[in-house]
């Protein structure tokens, strides 16, 4: 995914897809000294208050 369409489905609060599954994006980060960024994403779901949080490199995840 592109960093663009990433900000924008964060700030849309648009489901993304990893794996089949859908997530929010709460948070995007950059490692530091590299290019490459992070997306902190949370899992879409009936249960969705026992879902941890977890952090995916942006590339990974697409639109749904």
């Amino acid at each position: 995914m592109l960093t663009t369409q990433a900000r924008l489905a964060m700030r849309n609060n648009q489901p993304v897809k990893l794996v089949g599954d859908l997530y929010h994006i709460i948070d995007i980060r950059r490692v530091s000294g590299t290019s490459h960024l992070i997306a902190t994403i949370k899992k879409i779901g009936l249960a969705q208050g026992k879902y941890e949080p977890i952090d995916v490199d942006i590339e990974y995840l697409e639109r749904a």
